[in-house]
């Protein structure tokens, strides 16, 4: 769930956050109503790892949004002062336990929602304009978004107790140095 951002700084939100923001409440849309698994409004998080009973019902599942452990080389434009990076983020998703399905098979149906969702962030109509203007680029805070394939694993020991999948995508950003 997004948290109130302190006043004193809500003026200066790194383009960062702005971006996790934005990609968060892009994800809170995935619904059931729209075919998908689950109802994720309230249940999608930035940069946690670890779930525990106060986070996940049994029969909720959650997403969170975590930056990659190591950053991509950036490439400086003008005098140093502005860069375009490469930003790799992870998107986990788990799945809740579910005694009358097999469970091992969520992570594939749970992902698959999230990249339908994701499509909205590039996705054209045949005249070449946005199909989804809001979405478009995040609202043109990004340049570009990569998806790679998912990682979909059994519950691990300090990830989670659910079957989860994670999601590597990339965006690509122009910041200000300081930004």
């Amino acid at each position: 769930m997004i948290t109130t951002i302190p006043p004193d700084r809500a003026a200066v939100q790194p383009k960062r956050l702005a971006v996790l923001i934005r990609l968060q409440l892009l994800l809170e849309e995935i619904c059931k109503a729209d075919g998908d698994l689950y109802d994720m409004a309230g249940h999608v998080h930035v940069n946690r790892l670890l779930f525990g009973a106060e986070v996940q019902q049994a029969h909720e599942a959650t997403l969170s949004i975590i930056e990659a452990p190591r950053s991509d080389f950036a490439v400086f434009a003008g005098d140093g002062d502005s860069r375009a990076d490469r930003w790799t983020l992870m998107i986990q998703g788990t799945v809740p336990d579910d005694k009358t399905v097999d469970t091992e098979y969520l992570p594939y149906f749970f992902c698959q929602d999230v990249e339908r969702r994701l499509l909205r962030i590039i996705e054209r109509k045949s005249s070449g304009t946005p199909k989804y203007p809001h979405d478009y680029l995040l609202g043109d805070m990004i340049s570009s978004v990569e998806v790679a394939p998912p990682v979909v694993r059994p519950p691990e020991a300090q990830v989670s107790s659910h079957a989860f999948f994670y999601l590597p995508i990339r965006l690509g950003i122009a910041v200000e140095i300081g930004q």
